[in-house]
């Protein structure tokens, strides 16, 4: 069912007639009577759009109702009229309609539930999953998060307040290392542009089939780029035209914010983020309006409780209107039709609570990820509260999965789109957990949830990672198997599947907890943590998730930096003072062993395989005594024979000192085939630096051929860049809007485009 036909499911005619059949003979109050309040309510919010300052408390919820109020002002009039009248008709009768099956069902309509059950779901996912059993799980969760947070602030009074700024600043620095970490990947094989007889750039992605987003895109000849409007504070997407020139076309939408976007054939998908403050004041207001007049005539609590209740099962309503705390991520999806590119228009939208973590294009269907925060409602029937929304509806039980002991008060959420047919979600899925990491094959993808190090128990304790397989086809999701490996990863590059077995390189942290006895009591007070250490495993998995086989305590002290799968060999880089890049044979799932250990200066953070026998590495030079970086470099290795692998070729870049291609792969131009590559750099010495490096890789070599100066935040702006060739053509694009073009052949600038 779409969204649309949802939203048309309580037609005001139909609600009025089975009413007035319901209540003939009831004496109802005139200002209860429908038309009555449905006038008072027009008025009131003509009033109330004349003070905008009282109803909008921000800039963002102005922006909100500008765009929403044609499409939802007919709804709110007639939705709080039939409320009211549904109340009366309980009042009197109490009989005719039962609410409360209604909410433990989750207020999903039969045809939606008709739908849900015939999508094949893994047996696994419908067991146990229950509003209820979700709410008692996230209620110990809560309580105990409550418990720390009431522990905090006593601990903050009694120290004069000193400790509650020390928790808010840990509480910035962890989202500070969150946000990093979540730039932190890199690319696990090779790009669909080795495998393409197409000569244009395309993104750098991990797996050759299987398409990712970016903030640019490349067609062959148009030019598709995600650009801030610095006059307007907004994000649009920009269409330029490269034959003949370089013009802009058109540009698509007026967004607050674009994290990424596709282009699948005459398709354009727009992944915007944002951020919704929640209206329960605003509710409540127009809610004691509509019994301001009747305090003593008794209706008043059954109309204030029906109004919740409707809030809280249409899904007619605005997500803006669900949430009962002070505000939310949520995700929306957004299909254009580009088969005219001077003239786009938008097929639909999705929407989606939570924040957007991912997404893949497979086989013509859109796969997209979000993580959403299960919070406490004010009551354990307010669903949206605590239960995944899509479009405007709580998810059906059914497709909800509830691990064992799972200690995570959040989901992931997983929703595909047929690209064919873009109007209602092929499927949706959700699962209970705090998972950031995805890998996706041509048939399964893979959730990774890490489980750090506890430093509260007795024994040896190492930290952990809990991974769970979806299989999906032809946009449908199912959940196939769960286990769980000692470590962590160090972003999604190091997971890969070949031959239906994962292969998995991770970074091992333990310890050895004593227990504190108090002398006096025998009382156990705490523990001691002893024999910390690092090590580093790889592990090979079958379907089912079950170790086969597995190499442990490798390169102690050190840490996974990179890692990269090609066939049945691995590849991956530790560090501590230098850096070992090992080679592995995987070729036997049950007996996986090290081939090599080549031990050089510094380390790479990326790894990009260049042909059967050459493998980049983009990194950071270090001393071998101290570890201490000074600037970059690009290493070519010879891995033509894996037990002996060789650096072939380095070239030290000591005047930068970052690089985004360092933790996000996207942000790499590389094409093997056409034998280029580029990312930014950044220099931090006397002066500030920042510059695009354009490289081949010739007779054992790498020349650089371009060295495009962006410094000049004036022209290029302070927001991230990324390269692209069209045939003979190289295009350098700014998020401020700005293209200059570029002769492969005799390196100059021919053209440029301003924002």
């Amino acid at each position: 069912m779409r969204k649309s036909d949802r939203e048309r499911k309580w037609e005001e005619i139909d609600i009025r007639n089975f009413l007035q059949e319901s209540a003939n003979d009831q004496q109802i109050p005139q200002s209860l009577l429908p038309q009555h309040m449905e006038e008072r309510l027009k008025q009131k919010n003509t009033g109330q759009e004349k003070d905008k300052d009282k109803l909008l408390i921000t800039e963002k919820a102005e922006f909100r109702k500008r765009r929403k109020r044609n499409k939802y002002f007919g709804w709110w009039c007639g939705t709080f009229a039939a409320a009211a009248c549904m109340a009366l008709v309980l009042f009197a009768a109490g009989h005719n309609l039962n609410w409360k099956s209604g909410m433990e069902d989750g207020c999903i309509d039969m045809t939606q539930g008709e739908e849900e059950a015939a999508d094949g779901m893994a047996a696994s996912d419908t067991e146990k999953t229950t509003y209820k059993k979700l709410y008692e799980n996230f209620d110990k969760i809560w309580s105990e998060q409550e418990k720390l947070d009431l522990g905090q602030k006593e601990y903050a009074k009694a120290d004069g307040g000193t400790n509650g700024a020390e928790t808010a600043g840990q509480a910035e620095e962890g989202a500070e290392r969150a946000d990093l970490a979540a730039e932190d990947s890199s690319a696990e094989t090779e790009t669909s542009a080795e495998n393409s007889s197409e000569d244009y750039g395309k993104t750098n992605q991990q797996e050759q089939s299987v398409e990712e987003a970016d903030i640019i895109k490349n067609d062959g000849r148009y030019l598709y780029q995600v650009i801030f409007q610095k006059s307007k504070e907004s994000y649009t997407v920009r269409i330029a035209d490269t034959k003949d020139g370089l013009t802009e076309i058109t540009r698509i939408g007026d967004f607050a914010e674009i994290q990424d976007i596709y282009v699948s054939d005459d398709m354009l998908i727009v992944l915007e983020p944002g951020w919704a403050e929640s209206s329960k004041e605003l509710k409540r207001e127009q809610t004691e309006y509509l019994y301001e007049d009747n305090k003593e005539n008794g209706f008043i609590q059954i109309i204030e409780n029906q109004i919740e209740k409707v809030f809280h099962t249409d899904s007619a309503v605005d997500l803006d209107m669900t949430d009962e705390i002070s505000g939310y991520a949520f995700c929306r999806i957004r299909i254009y039709d580009i088969a005219d590119r001077r003239n786009p228009q938008e097929c639909h939208t999705f929407t989606v609570k939570g924040n957007y973590m991912d997404s893949r294009i497979s086989d013509g269907y859109l796969y997209f990820f979000a993580s959403c925060d299960a919070s406490r409602p004010e009551r354990p029937e307010n669903f949206k509260t605590y239960v995944p929304v899509i479009d405007g509806e709580p998810m059906a039980e059914e497709k909800i999965t509830l691990p064992e002991d799972t200690s995570a008060a959040s989901y992931l959420v997983m929703a595909s789109v047929d690209l064919e047919r873009p109007d209602s979600f092929a499927d949706t899925k959700a699962l209970v957990t705090s998972a950031d990491k995805f890998y996706v094959s041509q048939s399964s993808i893979y959730v990774a949830e890490s489980q750090y190090l506890s430093y509260g128990k007795k024994g040896k304790n190492t930290d952990s990672t809990r991974i769970y397989r979806y299989s999906y086809k032809d946009g449908r999701m199912n959940k196939e198997a769960e286990g769980s490996v000692k470590g962590t990863l160090r972003d999604d590059m190091a997971m890969n599947e070949y031959q239906n077995y994962l292969r998995m390189v991770t970074t091992v942290e333990g310890n050895n907890g004593e227990e504190v006895i108090d002398d006096i009591s025998g009382e156990v007070i705490g523990y001691d943590t002893a024999d910390f250490y690092t090590a580093n495993s790889l592990y090979v998995l079958d379907q089912n998730l079950q170790v086969t086989g597995r190499i442990e305590d490798l390169a102690e002290g050190e840490r996974i930096y990179s890692a990269r799968f090609m066939g049945d060999k691995g590849y991956f880089v530790t560090f501590r003072e230098t850096d070992p890049l090992f080679s592995a044979d995987l070729s036997d799932p049950q007996k996986p062993k090290i081939l090599g250990e080549l031990k050089i200066s510094g380390f790479s953070e990326y790894l990009h395989f260049y042909s059967k026998d050459l493998l980049l590495g983009l990194g950071m030079e270090a001393d071998e005594s101290t570890g201490e970086t000074n600037g970059m470099k690009i290493s070519m290795f010879n891995i033509s024979n894996p037990s002996d692998v060789r650096e072939q070729s380095k070239l030290n870049l000591p005047e930068y000192d970052y690089s985004e291609a360092l933790y996000n792969y996207k942000a790499v131009l590389i094409d093997p085939k056409k034998n280029l590559f580029g990312f930014s750099a950044e220099g931090y010495g006397e002066d500030y630096e920042r510059v695009y490096l354009l490289f081949t890789y010739e007779n054992g070599e790498f020349q650089q051929i371009l060295n495009i100066d962006c410094s000049d935040d004036k022209r290029w702006g302070s927001a991230m860049l990324r390269g692209t060739y069209i045939r003979d053509r190289f295009f350098l694009t700014s998020q401020n809007g700005r293209i200059e073009e570029y002769s492969l052949t005799d390196k100059s600038r021919t053209r440029e485009l301003e924002p």
